[in-house]
C-alpha cells in the first residue's frame, strides 16, 4: 500500500486552471482500482490519496502523468506500508 502526500508548489490561482484533469485523472485510477480514498488537506495546500499499485516505480510513472504535476503546481511525496490490519470493506488493501 502507498500513501501519495501531495502539496501545491504554486499558488492556487495557478493551480486552478489544471484542477479539471487532475481530477479526471484521479477518477481514471480509481475507476481501475489504483486509488482507495483520497482527502483534501486543511487549508487546501494539498492532499493525500491511499493507492495500490505493483511497485513504487510505477505509482511515480502514474504521479507523473498527473496534470497538475505536469504543469508544475504539485507534487508528491510517496509512502510505501505493509498493511497491518483493515477493516471490513478494505480487505483489498492486503492484496
Amino acid at each position: 500500500m502507498f500513501l501519495m502526500l501531495g502539496r501545491y508548489t504554486r499558488p492556487v490561482d495557478e493551480v486552478e486552471p489544471h484542477r479539471e484533469g487532475h481530477l479526471a485523472w484521479v477518477q481514471e485510477h480509481a475507476a481501475a482500482g489504483h486509488f482507495i480514498a483520497g482527502a483534501i488537506q486543511d487549508g487546501g495546500v494539498g492532499g493525500a490519496i491511499v493507492a495500490k499499485a505493483a511497485s513504487r516505480a510505477e505509482l511515480e510513472e502514474w504521479a507523473a502523468a498527473d496534470p497538475f504535476v505536469v504543469n508544475g503546481v504539485f507534487e508528491y511525496d510517496i509512502r510505501q506500508y505493509e498493511v497491518a490490519f483493515t477493516t471490513p470493506g478494505v480487505e483489498g488493501l492486503q492484496d
